[in-house]
């Protein structure tokens, strides 16, 4: 019998810090680092932004909606569109660049990340279930 994979959002009634997310994906897979990845148009090295890396796979694994991947990295998403100096080579900038032009293309709230795989070129093997 496969495991069941752990939702982040399951029993969560408020949002919860980056650590948070990246503590609850660490006690539930193993992770290998320094991979490079891309985030739409947005190349990441193998020593860049990894810990980014860990959430959009575990993103990836649990097929999430964009709006589910957006709360992964609220905190992150609150500086990133506070700070318009920072809106050049951000993840999550590119992240909501693209999102909303899917939004303005196909109307629903609830599309997936998986739906649009060449936006992503993420290893998925960087996190294995423990």
């Amino acid at each position: 019998m496969e495991k069941e994979l752990p939702n982040f959002f399951s029993k969560r009634t408020e949002p919860r810090d980056f650590e948070t997310v990246l503590s609850f994906i660490r006690k539930h897979f193993d992770v290998t680092w320094n991979y490079w990845y891309r985030v739409w148009e947005r190349v990441n090295t193998d020593q860049e932004n990894q810990r980014a890396l860990i959430v959009f796979t575990y993103a990836q694994h649990m097929n999430y909606t964009f709006n589910q991947v957006k709360a992964l990295f609220a905190e992150h998403d609150h500086f990133a569109i506070a700070m318009p100096e920072t809106r050049q080579w951000r993840n999550i900038l590119e992240f909501n660049t693209f999102f909303f032009e899917l939004l303005q293309q196909w109307h629903a709230q609830d599309i997936k990340i998986n739906d649009f795989p060449d936006y992503f070129d993420i290893p998925e093997w960087v996190l294995k279930l423990k």
